[in-house]
C-alpha cells in the first residue's frame, strides 16, 4: 500500500518459522545486491515489514513497483515451499 510522509511503498509479511523469515530476508538481500535498489527492512520476531522508495527524487518509481512485485513473488515462493508456513 502506499504510505506518505515520506511516499513510500509499504508491506509487511508474516512467517509461522524462523527459518521462512530469515530465507525472505535472504533472498530480499541477494535481490538489492543484483538491483543495487533498496528498501527500508523492519524484522520483529514473525513479520517482516518493506518500505521501499527511491530517496532521490522521493518519490514511488517504476523500481520500487518492480521491488515491490518481486517481494511478493519471493514470499509466496518461500512460504510455498516451507512445510511449517503454509497456512
Amino acid at each position: 500500500k502506499k504510505v506518505d510522509s515520506p511516499r513510500r511503498l509499504r508491506k509487511t509479511y508474516q512467517f509461522m518459522t524462523q527459518e521462512a523469515r530469515n530465507a525472505f530476508v535472504t533472498g530480499l538481500f541477494e535481490y538489492e545486491a543484483k538491483t543495487q535498489h533498496n528498501a527500508t527492512i523492519t524484522i520483529d520476531e514473525g513479520e517482516v515489514t518493506l518500505d521501499v522508495r527511491t530517496k532521490d527524487v522521493d518519490q514511488i518509481t517504476e523500481l520500487d513497483k518492480e521491488y515491490a512485485a518481486w517481494a511478493d513473488e519471493l514470499y509466496r515462493d518461500v512460504v510455498y515451499s516451507s512445510p511449517h508456513d503454509r497456512g
